[in-house]
């Protein structure tokens, strides 16, 4: 039975603390000597050999304190340095590959070759949990639109393992947003050789062949942001440029060959004796007609999540009859001291946005206040934060865990999170709740 993600805790997952392991000597290379705890003006003084070039705050579940770095080797490669403090002390180091050194899959082996296999592994990320640089520690590695990061974290928020368990332990910071690595899309061309019997033309096809949820990057803008071609669920072309969409079909082009591939046109002789030419037509042609811009405006994805004509602040009653068409699993009322009480209603195979998802709606005494969906399969988080992004706009925060649209993006006082979960993704649109009843 599930129940509503509370916005601070259910975004990190709790650590378990591990007994001690033996770590090579290349391992715990990358803390550079540095401490777990160690003050921040102590670690700011044992970096004075090294280039600071910032020192500033990021707020997330826990509140950071940064010190920026340049010209820091990681494993031979010369790279950016973020160093991470919480009021523990020193709980991170954050490099960051923007020179493109190396590309995600050469970071990806050389991690490989000092840590081992990673313990979870995601499309654009890959994390070590197994105390790969030390007791309580952790590896992340992520594939961003800056470049590439490798982050190493403590997993406890203190030297004393004494802390209140039911705070989160610090994650990674993350400049910009994740972007998916995937095989590369190739290119088909194929010929078939002409019959010596006939004079016929061999027709063949060259076509782009795209799985769905490829990525394929294809250029970049006059700007430098990149384009990139992916596919969606219906199997058409989009390409994606940062903060628009458009629609493409990339269709196969068939052409006419000869025997040793090369293009050809044919003329053929009448009836009446006439010759006549035909040039081969390709399906470019069709497809630059079919290709026209579309006039038709296009379709308002913002309150789609509000299924059925679902309101904010709507009475159980009025909101449950339009959920009639969906299979309702429970509904049941939690009570917690101290906090506002809240009926829950769970629901099975409800559609949303091209996926088939859970669907739980939250209601305080103020009425419906959470729509959340459940979409099972954990390696579509990259899939939603994008698909969000497109119809939301940049979020205001984003995590390798999760993101958050924080300004009121569907109405006054409401937030919408991502949330990448152990068993699956949550996607979860709040309204304001101050005033209602507490239990």
């Amino acid at each position: 039975m599930r129940e509503r993600v509370m916005l601070v805790t259910a975004v990190l997952c709790s650590v378990a603390l591990s007994s001690c392991t033996n770590t090579s000597e290349d391992a715990v290379k990358p803390l550079m000597g540095l401490d777990w705890f160690t003050e921040y003006d102590t670690v700011k003084q044992s970096m004075e050999g090294y280039t600071l070039l910032e020192e500033r705050e990021s707020e997330g579940a826990v509140t950071q304190l940064m010190q920026d770095y340049e010209n820091v080797e990681l494993f031979d490669y010369n790279c950016d340095l973020t160093l991470c403090f919480t009021d523990s002390g020193l709980i991170g180091l954050n490099y960051h590959d923007v020179q493109r050194n190396q590309s995600y899959k050469d970071w990806y082996s050389t991690l490989e070759a000092t840590y081992g296999l990673p313990t979870e592994e995601g499309s654009g990320m890959a994390s070590w949990y197994d105390d790969p640089a030390g007791k309580d520690t952790a590896i992340y590695l992520f594939n961003l639109e800056e470049g590439v990061q490798v982050s190493i974290y403590a997993t406890a928020d203190s030297p004393d393992k004494s802390y209140d368990k039911d705070m989160p332990v610090p994650t990674p910071e993350i400049r910009t947003p994740v972007v998916p690595v995937t095989e590369e899309s190739s290119v088909q061309t194929t010929f078939a050789a002409a019959s010596d019997e006939s004079d016929e033309p061999i027709v063949t096809t060259t076509a782009r062949v795209y799985r769905e949820g490829d990525i394929d990057v294809i250029g970049t803008d006059a700007v430098g942001n990149y384009i990139v071609a992916v596919t969606d669920p219906i199997g058409e072309i989009v390409t994606d440029r940062a903060g628009e969409t458009v629609t493409t079909i990339i269709p196969a082009t068939t052409v006419a060959a000869d025997k040793n591939g090369k293009p050809l046109s044919t003329a053929k002789t009448t009836s009446k004796g006439e010759t006549t030419s035909q040039t081969t037509t390709t399906a470019t042609a069709a497809a630059e007609e079919s290709t026209e811009p579309v006039t038709e405006p296009p379709i308002d994805h913002t309150q789609t999540f509000l299924l059925n004509g679902l309101q904010f602040y709507g009475s159980p009653t009025s909101q449950r009859s339009k959920m009639s068409a969906y299979t309702q699993l429970y509904e049941y009322r939690t009570e917690e001291p101290g906090q506002p009480w809240e009926l829950i209603m769970e629901y099975e195979n409800v559609p949303y946005e091209g996926k088939n998802c859970d669907a739980v709606l939250c209601f305080t005494s103020l009425g419906l206040v959470g729509v959340n969906y459940f979409d099972s399969n954990a390696d579509d988080y990259n899939y939603w934060v994008r698909t969000l992004t497109d119809i939301y706009g940049s979020p205001d925060e984003m995590q390798y865990d999760y993101t958050a649209w924080s300004s009121s993006p569907v109405g006054s006082g409401t937030m919408i999170y991502v949330f990448a979960l152990e068993d699956g993704v949550q996607i979860s649109f709040f309204a304001d709740d101050t005033g209602s009843e507490l239990a």
